[in-house]
């Protein structure tokens, strides 16, 4: 039976549910009547303060109803940290759909998604993926997506990795629920997956996906491992033959997770055995080799599929480079670089560190205080075995990023960092759930209390929310150009296609001609056009020229094609306004309208094209 305080205490939560909910629906149905009008720096700042007051607050209570249910051991007989769960699991869905619910029109044009969807069109219009993709998996499924539903790309673009990301929770929960011994591990496993902390949401990339894919993954190899069953046996292979083909990277942790799963557990083992004095050779039974088979396949599978490709001669070659000839320059010494460039104008490398890998750290923190913990449980009473044992893959993993810094591979280490979130956020979890209720520190009754305990695990978990919110979408706050492509800027770059002298060269600051081209274009049509993916050695000038000449045009010795976007006029405006007097401020920007030397070809506010003559006034520009 309930007491009266209890009654009380619940009637009050359900009250403050009841009025969460429905600031949450005021906030949403404010936000979705107030689209995005032009393109946005800044997602936080154009999105209606309601909406992130009725978020923080939910996000807050939905963790307090969990964390205390699981400190009071209440989860079978109070209900309503189901609700609180629910809370915090819509708070994460609406961040991810935050760019849908404000009216983007597409994401991030300007990258990777704008040639997958090329990739994608083309796999349509073919009847078969072009024989350059080395990872065909998601422009297949996303052409079948396509013929099956009738949905235009510029939709599933924004939903396919919004649906991933939601099943990543589903995944995490359930890996969880397959390593915890206890029940309330695994639900704060699923909480603090809604934290944010993985990235990779929003890009529709191979890459991307399939890292949403991974807890899905690690269930089936502890499933494998713990009911040995050809139940779980078959769709382990399944995934096993389709990774390297979904994507390299994910296949590549998976081998690691296969080979250095065992370590652990024996490594514990040499150290007993040197403790007790034992010289002998650590016992291998048919339990530990059960991975070797599925390694093996994955190696095989790898090394066969990826062999086919070009890429792969090139990636040998590049570390042959690196290692033997030290012809390139290495990840290293370019992040070396990046760092200097940055400070010598000004920027705080440590805040932006702080700022974009801070929940990162926290998490390894965290996975350092559970690693003690597991040691001697697993030490002690052998338990926790399987959790325990992922701490092979965590540092192998860290290993690796450490070492393709001294490399100059097509990707970078801290293309990585996302397993290192996803396996801290078990150990985390692992690590706060068994700071709620430990019941076994009778030297300090300070941890007893519930009333202390449970406040800073939400304090932590919030805090885990709150940071990776923040870094969510780029924005001035990172120091990132938003992803935002407006419909303008997309019609602004067909008008462009359509209209062109392919034999006029373009220019511009951030417009990534080619990008476009591969969504817009059909191969044969971007052939004819012939245009760079990024313009690199082809951005204008800074300050248009204009503190040396007059005019832009006394740069060029021919036509130019000149393309400028409202990305461009506020990337130093709101992002980088400290390197606006180095680069383009506003006055360059009003310049160009009395440029003699530019002639107005097309605008529609997000987009201008223009054309950059070399001769003014029937007089040759000197």
């Amino acid at each position: 039976m309930f007491s009266p305080s209890a009654i009380q205490r619940q009637r009050f939560q359900k009250v403050a549910l009841i009025i969460l909910f429905l600031l949450l629906s005021v906030a949403l149905i404010i936000t979705w009547n107030t689209p995005a009008t032009g393109y946005e720096a800044s997602i936080y700042r154009s999105t209606p303060l309601i909406l992130w007051v009725s978020l923080i607050a939910s996000v807050i209570v939905g963790i307090a109803l969990v964390v205390v249910a699981i400190a009071k051991d209440e989860l079978e007989q109070n209900f309503l940290w189901k609700i609180g769960f629910l809370l915090v699991f819509m708070c994460y869905t609406i961040c991810l759909a935050l760019f849908i619910i404000r009216g983007y029109y597409m994401w991030c044009m300007t990258g990777d998604p704008a040639s997958h969807i090329g990739w994608i069109k083309e796999t349509i219009n073919a009847g078969h993926v072009p024989t350059s993709i080395i990872y065909p998996i998601t422009h297949i499924c996303l052409s079948e997506l396509v013929f099956f539903t009738g949905l235009d790309l510029v939709i599933l673009h924004k939903i396919v990795p919004l649906t991933f990301g939601l099943l990543c929770v589903l995944f995490m929960y359930v890996l969880a629920k397959a390593l915890f011994a206890n029940y309330g591990g695994a639900l704060l496993a699923g909480v603090v997956s809604c934290c944010l902390t993985f990235g990779w949401y929003h890009n529709l990339t191979p890459n991307g996906l399939s890292n949403m894919l991974i807890p899905f993954a690690l269930f089936l190899i502890i499933k494998f491992l713990q009911k040995r069953e050809w139940a779980w046996a078959i769709p382990l292979s399944a995934i096993i033959i389709l990774y390297p083909v979904f994507h390299v990277l994910p296949a590549i942790v998976l081998g690691l997770v296969l080979l250095t799963l065992w370590i652990p557990a024996k490594l514990t083992e040499a150290i007993q055995n040197l403790r007790e004095k034992k010289v002998h050779i650590l016992k291998y039974n048919s339990e530990d080799l059960r991975l070797a088979f599925p390694f093996l396949l994955l190696l095989s599978w790898f090394i066969f599929w990826i062999s086919s490709f070009q890429v792969f001669g090139y990636t040998i070659k590049d570390i042959y480079d690196t290692v033997a000839l030290e012809e390139k320059e290495t990840k290293g010494a370019a992040f070396l670089d990046q760092i200097s460039y940055a400070q010598n104008y000004g920027y705080s490398v440590i805040e932006q560190a702080l700022k974009v890998y801070g929940v990162q750290a926290l998490l390894v923190l965290l996975s350092l205080l559970a690693l003690l913990l597991l040691w001697r449980e697993f030490t002690a009473r052998g338990q926790n075995k399987s959790l325990f044992s992922f701490y092979g893959p965590f540092f192998a993993i860290s290993f690796m990023m450490g070492i393709l810094f001294i490399f100059n591979l097509p990707f970078g280490p801290f293309r990585f960092m996302i397993y290192i979130s996803m396996l801290g956020t078990l150990f985390a979890a692992y690590f706060l759930s068994y700071f709620l209720v430990d019941r076994r520190s009778g030297n300090n009754p300070l941890l007893q209390k519930t009333s202390l305990k449970a406040p800073c695990v939400t304090v932590v978990i919030t805090l885990l929310f709150l940071a990776s919110t923040l870094i969510l979408y780029p924005s001035p706050y990172n120091l990132g150009t938003s992803y935002h492509t407006t419909q303008s800027e997309v019609m602004g770059m067909t008008f462009f296609y359509d209209h062109r002298d392919v034999n006029v060269p373009v220019t511009g600051i951030t417009v990534a001609p080619g990008r476009f081209s591969h969504a817009f274009l059909t191969p044969e049509e971007q052939s004819v056009q012939r245009l760079p993916m990024y313009l690199e050695d082809r951005i204008v000038p800074w300050h248009f020229g204009y503190d040396r000449h007059h005019t832009l045009a006394a740069h060029y010795t021919d036509e130019m094609n000149l393309i400028l976007t409202q990305r461009d006029r506020q990337i130093y405006l709101d992002i980088f306004p400290d390197m606006a007097k180095f680069r383009f401020t506003e006055q360059d920007f009003e310049q160009l309208d009395y440029d003699p030397g530019i002639s107005f070809l097309y605008s529609n506010g997000d987009f201008d094209l223009q054309k950059v003559t070399t001769v003014v006034q029937g007089g040759l520009i000197e």
